[in-house]
């Protein structure tokens, strides 16, 4: 992330690591793979969060919000592995839309939906909401527009959110 991908050769990659560049070669073929698993790993890491949340949720609701503040947790304690994500897919031309995290929440607000726990929404407009405002909480207290804790933040955002899917 802080020179980019394409500024960043597989002997800086070593060197950061503390290893040989031969040693990387052992066992990743090149950055783009190193990259590739860097990847699967932060997707995997939010995958599990959002199974979490859903199954410790009671409600709907509560189910939404626990999302929200997994999601709020990541993006604040490891900016720079979701900025990572967010910025190499395009180089690797990986899909997050497509990967286990995206099916996993359109699928949970699916069945909500059949459920008639929440309005009958795109999953697609719904899971943008869902993921997008958490990460951009994050950003502006990292940025230093929010000041203290984001708790209350997301809170108030979880209860945004579900004015506008509650049935």
């Amino acid at each position: 992330m802080e020179r980019g991908y394409f500024n960043t050769s597989v002997k800086d990659i070593a060197r950061e690591a503390g290893v040989s560049p031969a040693t990387l070669y052992h066992y990743f073929s090149g950055k783009e793979e190193i990259a590739g698993e860097i990847c699967r790993e932060i997707v995997t890491t939010i995958r599990k969060s959002i199974e979490r949340a859903i199954e410790e949720g009671q409600s709907a609701e509560e189910r939404i919000k626990r999302i929200m503040l997994e999601l709020v947790s990541l993006a604040w304690e490891d900016m720079y592995a979701v900025k990572f994500a967010v910025h190499t897919r395009h180089t690797l031309n990986l899909s997050l839309c497509s990967e286990e995290p995206y099916k996993l929440l359109r699928s949970f607000l699916s069945e909500e939906k059949k459920r008639g726990n929440i309005k009958d929404l795109s999953e697609d407009l719904c899971a943008v909401c869902i993921t997008g405002a958490p990460v951009g909480l994050a950003r502006l207290k990292r940025e230093g527009t929010i000041k203290g804790e984001l708790t209350p933040y997301v809170e108030e955002l979880t209860r945004c959110m579900w004015r506008s899917l509650r049935p």
